[in-house]
C-alpha cells in the first residue's frame, strides 16, 4: 500500500503576511498530491477556516480545523480540533488571546495557563522551531523542555500531545529533531512530521519573502533574519516526506492517525441553531408572542384584518414556525425597540406613536417582502400593496435565511449599536468582521518598497495605473513613457509578477461597517471574537460571506446619510413652518415631482443622482412607485449585462416587441418584459426553467458572485442543463437562458421598492422644500455623488443662495438666514473644529462680536483659525476689506509665533490696503473651504477661453454629430466594467456628460486627472441620451486645489 501523508501544519494567506497561498491553491495542490486530509493552522485566527472546509469537502479532502497560537513570550503551539467540544475550546482560546492584548502589542498573546482549562477535545502539536519545547531544545535546555512538555501532558492528556518534527533543510533542524525524538521517548509520546507549510508550491517563496518584508515595513535587504531561509516550506508529497523521515516512519503514519481522530468538520458539524427569545410575557411561546404582536399591529395599521392580509400573515407565520424563526424575529423586534428608544431620546418621536407607525429605521434587501417585518417595525414597505414575493427571503426549502438589512439615520445607528452591546454583552452581540484585501495600487506600493524601488517612482506608478486587473499591469506600464527604461529590469519584472500574485490577498481583519450577529448563547463558542476599533464593541473573525456559509442569522444596521438628511430636512421644515410632514402620507403620484425627475433635477436625490441614473431617468420616465422601483433597479451592473437596461427601456417605455427564449421564462420575467431586472428573477428562472428548488436556486445565484468560481459554475451549468432537458428545453436554449445570469450586482425586487420610495420622498422634499433640502444635505456631508461646489450650483438653480460663514450668525453647521438663503457652517472652514466652534458660540451668547480684535480677545482662537475665518469671509460684516482684516490679525499675535494674542491696541499700526479682487477671493475661498459660495469658477474662466467654447445650456440645441468645444470642472470620473470611460463636466449653467472610448482614454489618461478641462468632441444623441464623444482634451491651469471629483467607481 502506498504511503499516505496528511499535512497538519499549514498556513494560508489568512495568516496575514505569513502565508503566500489562497486556500483553494492549497486544496488543489493537496488533491493533486492525493492527501486524504489537510489541516489549516493559520496564525491566531480562523478567518479562512470555513472557506477552507467548504473547499476541502467539495474536493474530497477531509478538512481539519486548527490554529498556530502565539503564547506569552512569543512562542507558538499548534492546536487541532478533534471534536465539536474541541472546536469550542479552540474558539475560546483564540478569543482569550485577543482579549489579553494590552493595547501596545500588534499581535495577540495567550497566557499558557489558559490552555489548562481549554484542552478538552483538542490535539496539541509542540509547534515549529518557535514553539516553546523546540526552542528549549535548540538552547540545549533539555530539562526546561521536559518540564514544558510535562505541562502539556497534564493539561491535554498523554494521548492528545504529539511532539512535532519538521525537516525544512534549515540549519539546526536535524539536531533539534534528534533532541525532540529523545524527549518524546522519555515521556512515552508519539512524534508526528509536519512541514510548516507557508505556500503551496516552492515558486511562491518569493511572495512569502515579500509578505514578511512588508509586515516588517522594510526592504528585502533588511529582512534576511526574519525571512525563511529557503524554499522548502511547501506542500510536499507523501514520498518526499517519507524520504526525509525514513528513519521515523511513525512520524508519517501518525499524520493519518491524527487526521482520522479529527472527526470535527467545520462546514457540517458547527451545529448553529437559530436564536431563541427569553424575554417573553407569561404563558407565551416565542411563536405565540410573535403572532400576538403581528395581529395587534395589523389592526392598528389596517383597521381590520381582511382575508388577503390574513392569508399572507398565515403563510409567513407557517414558514416562520417551520424554520423556527420566531425567536430570531423577536430578537430583532427587540433591537428595533432599542432603536425606537434612541429615536425618542433624540427627540424624533414619542412613546404614543407605535413602532410600526414611525420606525426608527427602514428595511432594505429581500426581507422587505415580509409582512411580519412590516408589522414589527423592520420595514417601511407594505408588501401587500406592492405585491412583493416572499420566496427570495424565506420559502419551504430555506436552509439559511438571508440577512435582514435596516438603514438608520447616522445618529440613531451609532447609539443603537452602543445600547445593543450594553444589553447583550460581547458574548451574545458582535459585529461582523470584514477582510481588507490588496488592490493594485496597494500591491504596487508595498511590493515596490520591499524590492527597494525608489519611493517616488512607485508613487508615480501607483497614481498612473487605472486598471482593475493585475494581469493588465505590464501592458499599462508599457503605455507610460516615463517607465519605458525600467520595465525590462529585474526588479520591475519581479514587481509585475508579484503584483499579479498578491492582488486580492487578505491584508487584515477589520470591522464590517454594518453587520451584527445576535445570539441567545455565547458566540465565542462558534467563532473567535476580538475587540473592535471602538471601545465597547467586538467583532468576530468571519466576514459576511463566511457567516452566510455558516448559516448565521445576521442583521445589518446601516447608517444611511440620506435618512439623516431626511430627518434634518423634516426638522428644519417644522422649525420654519410648525408643520410636520408625514412622508408616508404624501401624494406618491404627484406629477410635479415626476416631471422634475424627468428633467433630471435629481442632484442630491438618493439613488437617482448619479450620471448613469440621470441618463436613464429621462428615457424610462417613471410615473409611479413601480416605475421608481424599475428606475432604481435598472442602473446596476448585473442588469447592464447583455444590454438589459436598453432592452427594458425599449420594451417598457417605447413598446418595442419582444418574446421569451422559452415559454417557461414567463412566470419569472413577465413583469419586467423578459429582462432580468431583479436579483430574485435569477432564482425564479432556475426554478421555472430547470426545476431547481428555492434553496438550490439561491445557491446558484450566490455562486455567480463568488470569487474564483469557474469550477463551481461549471457544476451548476451541468445541473441547470439537465434540469432544463427534463422540461423539454434543448441545450442551446438552456445555454442562452443560463448566459443571462450574472455575478454582477443587482437589487432584490423588494429592495428596489424600498429605495424607490425613499428616492421619491427625497425628490418630493427637494421640489417642495428646496431650502431645507439643501441645508440638510450640506450638513450631512460626506454623502452622495457630488462635492459641495456642485450642490451649491444646484441650489442656486433652485433660487437658494449659499452665504459665506458669518462670525455673528453662523454655527458649526449650516443655518437658515431667510426663505431663500443659508449661511455655511464654521465646520466648512479648513482647520476649524468643534473646540473652535464651542469657543465662538459660548462667547457669542454673552453678546455679538463687534470687531476682529474683540473676537480674538474673547475667544482666544489661535492665529491660523482667525486667518482662515477671515479668508472664508466670516468677518466681512465687520471688516469688508479682507486684506485689511488679515493685516490686523497679524498685528494681534506675537511675532515669535507662539500665537498668543496681545491685548494691545493696533489702530496706530493699521494701513490702507486694496481689497482682494473677485478672482483672489475665489482662489482663497477654495483654499480654505473647497467651495466658492458667490459663483462658479467657470464664470470667471470663460472670458479666458476661446470664443467657440460653448456652455452646457447650449448643448441640447445642437444636432447629433455637431463638432463642439466645451469646458468645465470635472465632478465625476467613472470607469465601469464596460469599455467606455465617463466624465461629467460642470460649468456655471449645468452639466456636460462626456464619453471617452479606450483609444482616446489612453491618449489623455493623465490629462483627465486635472480638475479643469477643455474638451473637443462630437455631440451624440442616441436613444434619448445626450453625450459628447471626446476627441481631444486639454487641462486648464488653476492656481489652487479644487474640489475633488468622485473617481472610477
Amino acid at each position: 500500500m502506498p504511503t499516505q501523508y496528511a499535512e497538519l501544519h499549514c498556513h494560508s494567506n489568512y495568516s496575514f503576511y505569513e502565508g503566500a497561498s489562497f486556500p483553494e491553491e492549497l486544496i488543489a495542490t493537496a488533491k493533486m498530491l492525493e492527501y486524504p486530509a489537510l489541516a489549516l493552522t493559520d496564525h491566531n485566527n480562523l478567518c479562512g477556516a470555513m472557506e477552507f472546509a467548504r473547499l476541502a469537502n467539495r474536493n474530497g479532502i477531509q478538512p481539519i480545523t486548527g490554529v498556530e497560537l502565539t503564547l506569552s513570550g512569543g512562542s507558538h503551539v499548534t492546536l487541532l480540533a478533534e471534536t465539536r467540544e474541541g472546536y469550542t475550546n479552540l474558539c475560546n482560546l483564540i478569543t482569550a488571546s485577543h482579549m489579553d492584548m494590552d493595547g501596545t502589542r500588534r499581535q495577540p498573546r495567550l497566557n499558557p495557563r489558559a490552555l489548562e482549562g481549554g484542552a478538552k477535545g483538542l490535539i496539541l502539536l509542540t509547534g515549529c522551531s518557535k514553539g516553546r519545547v523546540p526552542s528549549l531544545i535548540n538552547e540545549s535546555n533539555f530539562t526546561g523542555a521536559a518540564e514544558e512538555l510535562q505541562k502539556y501532558i497534564e493539561w491535554f492528556g498523554h494521548q492528545n500531545v504529539f511532539v512535532e518534527l519538521q525537516q525544512n533543510l534549515v540549519y539546526g533542524d536535524t539536531p533539534r529533531n534528534r533532541g525532540l525524538v529523545s524527549l518524546a521517548q522519555d515521556h512515552g509520546l508519539e512524534v508526528v512530521a509536519t512541514n510548516n507549510v507557508h505556500y503551496h508550491v516552492p515558486e511562491r517563496h518569493r511572495l512569502q519573502d515579500v509578505l514578511v518584508t512588508i509586515h516588517h515595513n522594510q526592504n528585502l535587504e533588511e529582512t534576511h533574519s526574519q525571512r525563511r531561509p529557503n524554499t522548502n516550506f511547501y506542500l510536499r508529497s507523501a514520498n518526499e516526506m517519507s524520504t526525509y523521515f525514513r528513519s521515523l516512519p511513525n512520524a508519517i503514519n501518525n499524520t493519518i492517525v491524527i487526521a482520522e481522530r479529527c472527526s470535527f468538520n467545520l462546514e457540517t458539524n458547527l451545529g448553529y441553531k437559530f436564536p431563541s427569545y427569553d424575554n417573553l410575557p407569561p404563558e407565551h411561546t416565542p411563536y405565540s408572542y410573535l403572532v400576538q404582536i403581528c395581529n395587534e399591529a395589523a389592526i392598528r395599521k389596517y383597521g381590520s384584518i381582511n382575508s388577503s392580509i390574513q392569508d399572507r400573515l398565515d403563510e409567513e407565520l407557517r414558514l416562520i414556525k417551520k424554520h423556527d424563526l420566531a425567536g430570531f424575529l423577536l430578537i430583532y423586534y427587540e433591537v428595533m425597540q432599542i432603536a425606537q428608544e434612541v429615536m425618542i431620546d433624540l427627540g424624533y418621536s414619542n412613546w404614543e406613536t407605535p413602532l410600526e407607525e414611525r420606525s426608527p429605521g427602514r428595511g432594505r434587501g429581500s426581507s422587505v417582502a415580509m409582512l411580519v417585518g412590516y408589522l414589527i417595525g423592520l420595514s417601511h414597505i407594505d408588501p401587500l400593496h406592492y405585491d412583493l414575493k416572499l420566496d427570495r427571503f424565506i420559502n419551504n426549502d430555506t436552509k439559511s435565511v438571508p440577512d435582514i438589512d435596516i438603514d438608520f439615520p447616522r445618529d440613531i445607528r451609532e447609539e443603537t449599536i452602543k445600547r445593543i452591546h450594553q444589553k447583550y454583552g460581547r458574548e451574545r452581540a458582535v459585529l461582523t468582521g470584514a477582510i481588507a484585501t490588496y488592490g493594485i495600487k496597494g500591491c504596487i506600493r508595498d511590493i515596490g518598497k520591499a524590492l527597494g524601488i525608489a519611493k517616488e517612482e512607485i508613487d508615480k506608478l501607483a497614481k498612473r495605473v487605472d486598471g482593475h486587473h493585475a494581469n493588465s499591469l505590464e501592458s499599462e506600464i508599457q503605455q507610460l513613457p516615463e517607465f519605458q527604461d525600467k520595465i525590462n529590469t529585474t526588479s520591475w519584472q519581479m514587481l509585475i509578477d508579484l503584483v499579479v500574485q498578491l492582488h486580492g490577498f487578505p491584508k487584515y481583519l477589520m470591522q464590517h461597517p454594518s453587520g451584527m450577529i445576535i445570539s441567545d448563547t455565547s458566540l465565542a463558542n462558534m467563532v473567535p471574537i476580538l475587540p473592535g476599533g471602538t471601545e465597547g464593541r467586538y467583532i468576530c473573525q468571519w466576514d459576511k460571506e463566511t457567516i452566510g456559509d455558516a448559516g448565521f442569522l445576521k442583521i445589518d444596521l446601516l447608517g444611511l446619510a440620506t435618512l439623516s438628511q431626511m430627518q434634518d430636512t423634516l426638522d428644519l421644515i417644522y422649525k420654519r413652518t410648525s408643520k410636520y410632514e408625514d412622508l408616508s402620507k404624501i401624494n406618491f403620484e404627484d406629477k410635479n415631482v415626476y416631471e422634475s425627475i424627468h428633467r433630471a433635477d435629481t442632484v442630491g436625490v438618493f439613488q437617482i443622482e448619479s450620471p448613469a441614473q440621470i441618463q436613464t431617468v429621462g428615457r424610462l420616465r417613471p410615473r409611479n412607485l413601480q416605475d421608481m422601483a424599475y428606475q432604481i433597479a435598472s442602473v446596476r451592473p448585473g442588469v447592464g449585462h447583455n444590454d438589459g437596461v436598453s432592452q427594458f427601456i425599449d420594451r417598457h417605455t417605447f413598446g418595442v416587441d419582444w418574446d421569451y427564449d422559452h415559454p417557461l421564462e414567463k412566470p419569472a420575467l413577465e413583469r419586467t418584459k423578459g429582462v432580468i431586472l431583479y436579483q430574485d428573477q435569477v432564482n425564479e428562472l432556475a426554478v421555472c426553467v430547470a426545476g431547481f428548488n428555492y434553496e438550490d436556486a439561491d445557491l446558484l445565484r450566490r455562486a455567480f458572485s463568488r470569487k474564483r468560481n469557474k469550477r463551481l459554475l461549471e457544476n451548476y451549468w451541468e445541473k441547470f442543463r439537465m434540469g432544463a432537458a427534463e422540461n423539454d428545453i434543448d441545450e442551446e436554449t438552456a445555454s442562452k437562458i443560463f448566459q443571462k445570469f450574472s455575478g454582477q450586482y443587482m437589487f432584490p425586487e423588494s429592495h428596489a421598492y424600498a429605495f424607490g420610495i425613499t428616492a421619491y420622498q427625497m425628490a418630493w422634499l427637494k421640489y417642495y422644500y428646496p431650502l431645507e433640502f439643501f441645508v440638510a444635505i450640506f450638513n450631512q456631508q460626506p454623502m452622495g455623488f457630488y462635492s459641495l461646489e456642485t450642490l451649491k450650483e444646484d441650489a442656486k438653480r433652485h433660487g437658494i443662495r449659499i452665504l459665506a460663514p458669518d462670525i455673528n450668525y453662523s454655527e458649526g453647521v449650516s443655518v437658515i438666514r431667510d426663505i431663500n438663503a443659508f449661511w455655511l457652517g464654521f465646520f466648512n472652514i479648513k482647520g476649524i473644529g468643534k473646540t473652535h466652534v464651542d469657543l465662538i458660540l459660548n462667547e457669542r451668547k454673552k453678546g455679538v462680536f463687534t470687531s476682529l480684535s474683540e473676537t480674538v480677545r474673547r475667544t482666544g482662537l489661535h492665529q491660523t483659525a482667525i486667518e482662515n475665518l477671515v479668508t472664508a469671509g466670516a468677518f466681512d460684516s465687520l471688516i469688508s476689506n479682507r486684506r485689511t482684516a488679515r493685516w490686523e490679525a497679524g498685528l494681534l499675535y506675537h511675532p515669535t509665533g507662539d500665537q498668543q494674542p496681545l491685548p494691545l491696541p493696533v489702530t496706530q499700526d493699521m494701513t490702507t490696503l486694496p481689497d482682494l479682487t473677485t478672482w483672489d477671493k475665489m482662489v482663497s475661498e477654495h483654499e480654505v473651504m473647497n467651495i466658492y459660495p458667490t459663483s462658479h469658477i467657470m464664470a470667471h474662466i470663460r472670458s479666458r477661453l476661446p470664443t467657440k467654447t460653448i456652455s452646457s445650456k447650449d448643448i441640447p440645441d445642437l444636432s447629433d454629430g455637431t463638432s463642439v468645444t466645451v469646458a468645465g470642472l470635472v465632478i465625476r470620473r467613472q470607469h465601469p466594467r464596460a469599455s467606455a470611460i465617463f466624465i461629467t463636466l460642470e460649468d456655471e449653467f449645468g452639466h456636460t456628460p462626456l464619453i471617452l472610448w479606450p483609444d482616446v482614454f489612453q491618449r489623455y489618461r493623465l490629462v483627465i486627472r486635472e480638475p479643469l478641462l477643455k474638451v473637443h468632441g462630437i455631440v451624440s444623441k442616441r436613444r434619448g441620451t445626450l453625450n459628447i464623444l471626446v476627441r481631444h482634451v486639454e487641462a486648464i491651469p488653476f492656481p489652487t486645489a479644487l474640489p475633488a471629483a468622485k473617481n472610477w467607481s
